[in-house]
């Protein structure tokens, strides 16, 4: 008699993580993520949103067209932004109607428009994840960047009906100059909250071109003191922890991200690109298929990787294990993909620094065990 398969049990973590390599490697777009509207309730000080205004956007069912087309090429997890997500009014709609053609779904929102309805309809959907930002931990200073009053009580408000719900949150901080002060102080209430905590100090370019939000962004030396604030960052990557999983920084080819590989985005006007980021090379939905549109992105970053152009000098940079600029950065900055930016460039040699140290230190700390054993 034949003996039946064994099943084995494997962690969710695992499972996503498995999926979406061999999607890498067979590029098939599994992750999606549509911005829905650039509209917001918010006008925060370092955002990339060109406009915070709902003009001119996909109407709800050439929405639904596109998870339509995004099932039938392969996607099965999807994310909604803006702007702010939830101002759409069709935005519970099109979450469900998603929900029902089988995506896992991830809402990333701002949360201060959470009610005790829409908290009770969240639940229902049973997200994979809710990701929340924080923007600083006191009412001054979230205020300060939202440049809404009374936008922090109404985030507080809609975090805790998420939590009393039980729906799967992660609160994600921004970290800029005007609430550095707070990293740690927003740790500990988040996590006083049970909810898991995570920061990030890049502050892009709008996607219009507009370098405004850059005058929030810390200055080299203090995103490494803030680093070094946090639990065992630096530590970390000194000991070859290597960068969170689906960053993208310039290594050997211009993409070592998921963009074009297993994952796209659309924007609330119908035009596909790369990521939310890196907002090209808008192919147009309105007219074209997310199939072909996908080829488009996958031949673009091909062609980037395979010619990166000669301003492209990473592979040969001393820095290059340090660096944490993506091709996203330069051309934000500069509208190609490849430069060295100094800014960059400045943070590496800093922490290349701070890691040498640390290195030092260790090997230090054996010398001594080694010689007392």
């Amino acid at each position: 008699m034949a003996q039946r398969p064994q099943i084995h049990d494997i962690d969710q973590e695992d499972f996503w993580a498995g999926l979406y390599q061999k999607a890498a490697e067979k590029r098939v777009p599994v992750q999606a993520m549509i911005e829905l509207t650039y509209g917001c309730n918010l006008r925060c000080v370092h955002c990339y949103n060109p406009t915070h205004l709902a003009k001119g956007e996909l109407a709800t069912e050439q929405v639904k067209a596109i998870i339509d087309q995004l099932a039938e090429v392969g996607c099965v997890e999807l994310a909604f932004t803006g702007g702010e997500a939830l101002t759409r009014r069709d935005s519970l709609e099109v979450f469900s109607y998603a929900k029902e053609k089988g995506f896992a779904i991830i809402l990333f929102t701002n949360a201060t428009m959470i009610t005790p309805d829409m908290a009770d309809r969240l639940k229902a959907l049973k997200p994979k994840l809710v990701e929340v930002s924080i923007y600083g931990a006191t009412q001054e200073t979230y205020e300060r960047v939202t440049r809404v009053p009374g936008s922090y009580p109404l985030f507080l408000r809609g975090v805790r009906l998420l939590r009393e719900r039980n729906v799967t949150l992660l609160v994600k901080m921004p970290v800029m100059t005007l609430n550095q002060h707070e990293v740690q102080q927003a740790q500990a209430l988040v996590q006083g909250w049970g909810l898991k905590f995570v920061y990030c100090t890049e502050i892009f370019p709008r996607v219009d071109g507009s370098r405004e939000p850059l005058q929030y962004r810390l200055a080299p030396a203090d995103v490494i003191r803030v680093d070094e604030a946090m639990v065992g960052h630096l530590r970390w990557r000194a000991e070859g922890g290597g960068e969170k999983e689906g960053t993208c920084h310039a290594r050997e080819g211009l993409f070592t991200c998921p963009c074009g590989k297993n994952s796209l985005t659309v924007t609330p006007y119908g035009q596909m690109n790369l990521c939310a980021s890196l907002p090209i090379p808008k192919y147009e939905l309105r007219s074209g298929t997310v199939s072909e549109g996908w080829r488009t992105l996958v031949q673009f970053v091909d062609e980037a990787n395979a010619k990166p152009g000669v301003a492209y000098e990473c592979p040969s940079c001393d820095l290059e294990h340090h660096c944490r600029q993506g091709p996203m950065n330069a051309w934000l900055e500069t509208g190609d993909l490849a430069p060295c930016l100094p800014y960059f460039q400045e943070l590496a040699t800093l922490e290349k620094q701070v890691s040498e140290a640390v290195d030092r230190r260790q090997q230090g700390t054996r010398e001594e065990h080694d010689n007392g054993s």
